[in-house]
């Protein structure tokens, strides 16, 4: 799913369904259904990884755009930070770390 940003500053992001055709170098090249403008920063999320990077390449091929993403970050494990969050955000109070002797073993 590629992520567009939304028009406004209160609006939702808007996703597009797209297909991803291959990796060259930093460019990710997707299929998408419509035309998505140059230099537009989007997020490509594909199962446990988010790809975050701006359009470089936008043209028409056969009623379907090809979409070039100069990708500049990659984040993977999304599963679990997102798990961590939730329990972090669950901790109403932290608890406090114990202080232990510097050279003392764990």
């Amino acid at each position: 799913m590629l992520q567009l940003p939304a028009p406004d500053v209160h609006g939702t992001k808007r996703n597009v369904d797209c297909e991803v055709e291959g990796m060259q170098g930093k460019r990710l090249i997707l299929t998408t259904s419509e035309q998505v403008l140059e230099s537009t920063p989007v997020s490509v999320e594909c199962e446990d990884t988010l790809l975050l990077g701006e359009v470089v390449l936008s043209s028409a091929s056969n009623q379907v755009w090809r979409t070039e993403i100069r990708v500049e970050q990659i984040l993977t494990g999304l599963q679990s930070l997102m798990a961590l969050r939730a329990q972090l955000m669950s901790e109403s109070i932290a608890a406090p770390l114990p202080l232990m002797p510097v050279g003392m073993r764990n």
